[in-house]
């Protein structure tokens, strides 16, 4: 066989390898395998693509949300919140609400706001402003993440870190902290509860204090 039909042969039989269609990856997929190898550049992308949406769209306002619980805790968390399919586990819920600051403490690293919703002058729920944010509230409330997508126990605890620390770098390190009673605010975010009476503490995905 002379060398130019040789060759003709050999690109026609890999011309289709070379052109096989390659399924694009799906982002959710991708965020979360990078977030369970502990990527802290690939939880800011969960955090803009999913979580921010998440949140925004499913939060409830607070003041319709403790009604909601106060009729039945099972019933308020499966029509508004999250969480694992485990009986007795803990609902999260994404939560939005509009007020008062009654109290501050910002003399310490764990910073926290206690905010009045309804104008009685007492508070209704704790802010935590960080830069130390505690719990994984910001983690168990989002209904794309699953533990069994993680390689073990610490990744899907650094994933609690770091949105929680996303939480912190994006919502609340500008947030003041001088004078802050007194102020209105606003906000986007979670809890977590086991019972109706449970004190309601804040994780912000966002935060914003009226001028």
């Amino acid at each position: 066989m002379r060398p130019t039909i040789l060759l003709a042969v050999l690109l026609a039989a890999t011309a289709p390898a070379a052109c096989k269609l390659v399924k694009n990856p799906d982002p959710a997929e991708v965020a979360a395998k990078a977030a369970a190898e502990g990527g802290g550049a690939d939880v800011a992308t969960m955090w803009t693509a999913q979580v921010l949406p998440h949140m925004n769209d499913a939060a409830v306002d607070l003041a319709a949300l403790r009604a909601a619980i106060a009729g039945g805790l099972d019933a308020a968390g499966a029509a508004h919140g999250f969480r694992a399919k485990s009986e007795g586990a803990a609902w999260n819920f994404p939560v939005k609400l509009a007020g008062t600051v009654v109290a501050a403490k910002t003399d310490t690293r764990a910073a926290t706001a206690d905010v009045d919703i309804d104008g009685d002058g007492t508070a209704d729920a704790t802010v935590q402003l960080g830069p130390v944010i505690r719990g994984t509230t910001l983690r168990d409330v989002q209904p794309f993440i699953d533990f069994t997508a993680f390689r073990d126990q610490i990744a899907f605890a650094e994933l609690a870190r770091g949105l929680n620390d996303q939480a912190y770098k994006t919502a609340l390190e500008g947030v003041p902290r001088d004078g802050l009673a007194g102020k209105k605010v606003s906000l986007v975010g979670a809890f977590t509860t086991k019972a109706a009476g449970d004190p309601v503490l804040i994780t912000p995905v966002s935060f914003e204090v009226a001028p």
